[in-house]
């Protein structure tokens, strides 16, 4: 996977997972071709065309989703593009040969996602011709092929109302918390391997396999490897995530059928805790830019997952509860999501569900945000956490432990505090990833944070965080 930012927005993400596509099919061909050639003469069969890089094919998402994050317009040469022009050898010469045909093409295939963002097809159609019809090496085009396959699926997300997924935990105690885990590449493998050897009895994971939770991507980057590193007896769990719903929910609903896990919302529980999931993923399979839209719990007809949570919670007898969810309920890090065109610091639909039992959760843990952040007590919340930093890179210079400016807060008061002790350390460049470890003891619990510097060992955070 490519070691480059990924973007909440469903059309940038198809892009994204179709490069990988398209990378992973020619080194599966070429895979199969060594092994055919084996120990004959050179030149027997002659080697595939060798594709653009990884990072060329991701440039083009690049351009337009870095300035969105940072709230800044996107080149106009992206917005409004040329009439029809392909791009020729005579114009790939009047730049440096080394990038010319790269940038001209990223630049070709940055308008034709424009195009598709804004729903312009005639555009879209037009500059995808002239991507298959230019000089670009044919990998811009197989992207491009691929990228309509992946979207040829879309259709009505899938959903599940009217179950009640409740599972036992039995005498399990141990469990491990991930976030944004899903690349399926050696920072994320490696991040598994340092949870493994801490002996995890649970797998909860919290959402978001990238880059759009494809059927591949959701097998090859989630499942195989969690198989593969921790065995065939632990349970597993994965929330819907936002990047889990942006090929169309086939894939994610896959794993859950693959996991036993029913739904994307689910109940786990012994004689002392309850542990709730919810689905926040589906409501967030189609922001307009990047982080604008306020993501909420689904209903359907009469049936209303958050009324299927707060049964749980009032009926509870003397089990404790835990929530555990994609989408965060505060950030003072950056925007949740706005209403009316105002950035807000929490989401005022979840608040909504479960204001009036929040006195009753004993933790909430969230990802989507790519931080680790203990919280302290806010909003009638006593312990938020976000664990959303479990292998996505996130760089210094895209996030950092400061307060956001211009967000609104609930009843206009001051924006969440955390516990320094929790914050996770960098490497001048990238910061380190996380994860957590939460062990029952009875009606008491302790949760321990990681952190894990990039393709590094873990090392426990000095944050007490019992109860």
């Amino acid at each position: 996977m490519s070691q480059l930012y990924t973007y909440s927005d469903p059309v940038l993400s198809l892009w994204q997972a179709a490069v990988a596509e398209v990378q992973r099919r020619h080194r599966s061909m070429q895979a199969r071709m060594n092994a055919v050639t084996g120990p004959r003469a050179l030149g027997a069969l002659a080697p595939l065309r060798a594709l653009p890089s990884e990072d060329d094919l991701m440039s083009a998402v690049h351009l337009i989703g870095a300035p969105l994050k940072k709230r800044q317009p996107v080149a106009s040469e992206i917005t409004t593009p040329r009439p029809a022009k392909p791009v020729t050898i005579a114009a790939a010469a009047a730049a440096p040969a080394a990038i010319a045909v790269p940038a001209e093409c990223a630049k070709l295939a940055a308008q034709f996602l424009w195009a598709e963002m804004k729903g312009s097809k005639g555009q879209s159609a037009q500059i995808s011709g002239e991507l298959k019809d230019s000089t670009c090496d044919p990998g811009w085009s197989e992207c491009v092929a691929a990228y309509l396959a992946f979207k040829a699926q879309l259709s009505t997300l899938p959903y599940r109302p009217n179950l009640n997924p409740v599972f036992d935990l039995g005498t399990k105690t141990k469990l491990a918390i991930l976030g944004d885990w899903g690349t399926g590449d050696a920072v994320a493998i490696n991040l598994l391997q340092q949870v493994e050897k801490l002996q995890p009895e649970v797998l909860l994971h919290l959402g978001d396999v990238y880059y759009a939770g494809t059927q591949n991507e959701e097998s090859s980057n989630f499942l195989d490897i969690c198989r593969q590193i921790l065995g065939s007896d632990i349970p597993i769990f994965s929330l819907a995530g936002n990047h889990d719903m942006y090929s169309g929910g086939a894939g994610y609903y896959g794993l859950v059928d693959k996991l036993g896990q029913q739904a994307s919302y689910f109940c786990l529980q012994n004689s002392a805790w309850q542990f709730l999931a919810m689905d926040t993923g589906h409501n967030d399979n189609n922001p307009i830019t990047v982080a604008t839209n306020m993501t909420s719990l689904m209903t359907y007809q009469s049936w209303s997952e958050a009324n299927w949570h707060l049964d749980k919670i009032q009926n509870a007898g003397t089990r404790r509860t835990v929530l555990l969810s994609h989408h965060q309920l505060f950030s003072p890090f950056g925007s949740v999501g706005s209403v009316n065109g105002q950035e807000y610091a929490y989401n005022p639909n979840l608040f909504a569900n479960f204001q009036g039992v929040l006195d009753k959760i004993v933790y909430w843990f969230w990802g989507h945000e790519h931080t680790l952040a203990v919280f302290n007590s806010y909003m009638g919340l006593q312990r938020g956490r976000c664990v959303g930093a479990s292998a996505v890179p996130v760089f210094t210079d895209q996030q950092s432990y400061t307060n956001a400016d211009g967000l609104q807060t609930y009843n206009n008061a001051p924006l969440p505090a955390w516990d320094p002790n929790g914050q996770l350390g960098n490497n001048g460049t990238s910061y380190d990833n996380c994860f957590a470890l939460m062990t029952l003891n009875g009606a008491s619990a302790n949760v321990e944070y990681y952190r894990v510097p990039i393709l590094g060992t873990a090392t426990k955070l000095a944050v007490t965080d019992a109860n």
